[in-house]
């Protein structure tokens, strides 16, 4: 049986993680190189389209969106919100160089619809993470229905935008994952009806949590 590890203790895990010198940046850089590498194994060639959050999971994917370019495969960026990105936050940074390797951060809109997407090879999800609490509206579920109509594979960046993390409730609208990508840690929601549904083929990537840590939860 798969071990699952409660929200709180996965942001206990970030929080204690600076105790065995391994920060957040860190963390985040280690977690889009997974996604990426995860990404070449789905769709070597691309293109990929990636659709990225305001929170630490869209860090995730604009550090995701830097390693594809970097390995030469063709990759399309959309952003919500990216424009309230704080430069000093991690995901601020880990856009701002996507877009200083050259790379174009599109904004999502309401006129963007699946259509846009053209004929990608995989659409990556980095949209929400643990942290959803409330149903999805607005932008953000708009997103989700056209990310889901786009007619590609999908691959979840930690949780499908739209599960809880912890309940496996669905708030409002969900991905319906071909793969999930769990980071660090197996989220509750990965076996809890009716979001197991939506991860598709659940995994586990190693971003680099000490062992001694994980083990201590």
């Amino acid at each position: 049986m798969l071990k699952t590890y409660s929200v709180a203790q996965m942001r206990e895990a970030e929080r204690r993680a600076a105790d065995y010198g391994v920060t957040l940046s860190m963390l985040m850089e280690n977690a889009g190189h997974c996604l990426a590498r995860t990404a070449r194994t789905l769709c070597p060639e691309g293109p990929i389209v990636i659709v990225c959050g305001r929170g630490n999971n869209g860090g995730d994917g604009y550090v995701c969106a830097t390693a594809l370019r970097r390995a030469g495969v063709e990759v399309r960026v959309w952003g919500i919100r990216r424009e309230a990105l704080a430069a000093d936050s991690l995901s601020g940074a880990a856009a701002a160089s996507y877009e200083r390797l050259g790379g174009r951060i599109l904004p999502f809109t309401p006129e963007v619809t699946a259509r846009d997407f053209g004929a990608c090879g995989l659409v990556v999800d980095a949209v929400f993470g643990t942290g959803l609490g409330r149903p999805v509206s607005g932008i953000y579920a708009w997103a989700i229905r056209q990310m889901g109509g786009a007619g590609a594979p999908v691959l979840a960046c930690d949780v499908p935008s739209g599960v809880d993390a912890a309940t496996g409730q669905i708030l409002g609208d969900a991905v319906r994952a071909s793969v999930t990508l769990m980071l660090g840690l197996a989220k509750p929601a990965c076996l809890l009806a009716p979001g197991r549904a939506y991860f598709g083929e659940a995994r586990v990537a190693d971003i680099g949590l000490p062992p001694a840590l994980t083990a201590s939860l």
